[in-house]
């Protein structure tokens, strides 16, 4: 049965989700869905809260990141796993991944706030405090961002999956954030597209 991977392209949770697929070599099949439109009330039948990512497997359709990248991992073999075992090294990609999700969840809300939200309802100060907070992860996740190579070491590890995906979604924010406070992270979004599973899942592949 082929995996099918359900979302759009901007979402960071999504492209996660398809960069891990692609790293463990996995064949899949993504399908968009408008939950701002026509799928909002269909996709319930996939999912109750109509959110994405969802992934349909051989065990049926799994819902939530962290949920599908545990199946993900679970069902991988030891080679293909993007998370260490144990250890330090286990432990620092879970938090770089953790602050990752962090930094994606209020990019999400800044986007909802400023583009979905009506121009006279905008709150100026929630805004300010997205974008402080987004700009906080940014300079937290910098200092661990190597300058060559990956958060993997010699190959990506799911650090480098969440990283990138959250890096890229803040990419598509017009005017957002002040990429000046992250260069490590831009350069290793950037050289990362040169690696088949980021740079088929891209935003504007």
């Amino acid at each position: 049965m082929m995996l099918v991977l359900y979302g759009g392209k901007r979402s960071p949770f999504v492209r996660r989700v398809a960069i891990w697929l692609g790293l463990q070599g996995r064949k899949f099949e993504r399908r968009p869905v408008d939950l701002f439109g026509a799928d909002f009330e269909s996709f319930r039948a996939r999912n109750p809260l109509s959110r994405v990512p969802v992934l349909t497997t051989p065990d049926g359709d799994l819902i939530e990141t962290a949920a599908i990248i545990d199946y993900l991992e679970t069902t991988a073999a030891p080679a293909q796993r993007l998370i260490p075992p144990g250890g330090s090294d286990r432990i620092a990609c879970q938090q770089q991944i953790a602050l990752a999700t962090a930094i994606a969840e209020k990019g999400v809300a800044y986007v909802y706030e400023t583009e979905r939200r009506p121009a006279h309802l905008v709150w100026s100060d929630w805004v300010d405090r997205l974008r402080s907070q987004v700009g906080q992860g940014l300079e937290a996740i910098e200092a661990q961002t190597p300058e060559t190579g990956w958060f993997g070491g010699s190959t990506p590890n799911g650090a480098d999956a969440a990283v990138i995906a959250s890096m890229d979604f803040l990419a598509t924010i017009s005017g957002f954030p002040d990429r000046s406070i992250a260069p490590r992270v831009i350069a290793i979004a950037a050289r990362s597209q040169a690696h088949a599973a980021f740079g088929t899942t891209h935003p504007n592949a």
